[in-house]
């Protein structure tokens, strides 16, 4: 008996009109190996993207297994038929304005509502004058080299 755990698998597959080898089912789904499945073919959520489509209601026809080796653990992707995708919906002007809103609120001082033009942590949104004046530092944050005069990294003579 071999080590694997999907044993391969002659079946019949939505994405062919010939049996291909897979590594069996899965919770209803064929499953595939990474490499074995026809790149043409089939495509995850982001690949569909990076195409400029979108799954489009459909319903998954197979998964890819993989180990990742950073994480440790099987990865499970669903698979799409390419040719069923749709194309993805533009953006409309009121959708660029939400997430033109959404945005600059990330940026917005909760303190003095001023537009700090950079992302700000989302504990608490305030910008380092505001912590400093409001004694809500880090002992992290960079203001700290300033305010005792005395830089707490190595200064060039």
């Amino acid at each position: 008996m071999s080590s694997r755990q999907y044993p391969w698998d002659l079946r019949e597959v939505p994405w062919s009109e010939f049996p291909e080898f897979t590594r069996g089912k899965l919770d209803g789904l064929v499953l595939l190996s990474w490499g074995i499945g026809p790149r043409d073919k089939l495509a995850t959520r982001r690949q569909l993207r990076a195409q400029g489509l979108r799954p489009g209601g459909q319903d998954p026809v197979a998964l890819l297994y993989f180990r990742c080796r950073r994480a440790c653990k099987q990865v499970f992707a669903e698979l799409f038929l390419v040719d069923k995708a749709m194309p993805v919906r533009q953006m409309t002007p009121a959708k660029w304005a939400a997430i033109d809103r959404a945005l600059a609120a990330r940026r917005t001082c909760r303190e003095c509502d001023e537009d700090t033009g950079i992302e700000l942590p989302k504990a608490h949104r305030t910008c380092e004058p505001c912590r400093y004046r409001l004694g809500r530092l880090d002992t992290d944050d960079y203001l700290h080299d300033y305010v005792d005069g005395t830089p707490t990294y190595p200064v060039a003579a």
